[in-house]
């Protein structure tokens, strides 16, 4: 369903994007945060627009600057908002690889983070998702955008850092077969980042990319 606004958008219409988004996240689908989305069904501006871009070429090509996902790494993105939805789109549509949206921010639109660009893709790319597959690896996706802008009195301070149970523990990685890491982060690792990276490093090999921007002009 695309609507005009989100008024349009029943409790149940917005249940079953995140269900849609939730689909095939397997043993990391504890770390699946629904909060978005309950945002989302109880945001104070109904009449903001729901509509889902024709395409999404920003996502296919970082897609493309990627290489092949493993079920034995696990991939972790830290990627602005709505260009992390446009990847994990893709990312479901190259390769049937479901990304387990750890995302905290309860979006206002008289916050920091307003979600006026957020809650639309949420919404209407969900319809559009391919089919997930099984075993194709494990991939894990925190908002970049959760620490942004500058603290305003006049404006609701909603941003947050990652806590310990943002991400899965070594013992839960290994426990799912997981023998290595990939990160990728916008513009530098945000610190919250760097010290989950640095605890999985005490026992797991991690390669990350700082600069994942460059992608989007290499593959232009």
């Amino acid at each position: 369903m695309v609507a005009k606004a989100l008024r349009n958008w029943s409790e149940d219409h917005v249940l079953a994007a995140m269900r849609a988004w939730r689909n095939g996240c397997g043993p990391l689908e504890p770390w699946f945060r629904a909060t978005p989305f309950a945002a989302a069904n109880h945001y104070r501006d109904r009449s903001l627009p729901i509509r889902c871009p024709a395409e999404t070429p920003a996502g296919a090509r970082l897609v493309a600057a990627l290489p092949r996902p493993s079920r034995r790494t696990l991939w972790i993105f830290d990627v602005p908002g709505p260009l992390a939805l446009r990847l994990a789109w893709e990312l479901r549509r190259r390769w049937g690889l479901t990304a387990a949206l750890a995302w905290n921010g309860w979006y206002d639109p008289r916050g920091l983070l307003s979600g006026r660009d957020e809650i639309p893709l949420l919404l209407s790319l969900a319809g559009g998702l391919a089919r997930a597959k099984a075993g194709i690896g494990f991939c894990l996706f925190f908002d970049g955008n959760r620490q942004a802008g500058r603290p305003n009195p006049r404006v609701f301070d909603n941003r947050y850092t990652l806590s310990e149970e943002d991400g899965p523990t070594i013992e839960q990685l290994e426990a799912i077969g997981v023998k290595g890491v990939r990160a990728w982060s916008w513009h530098g690792m945000a610190i919250d980042v760097k010290a989950y990276l640095d605890y999985l490093r005490s026992r797991l090999p991690v390669t990350s990319i700082d600069n994942f921007a460059r992608s989007l002009e290499t593959h232009a």
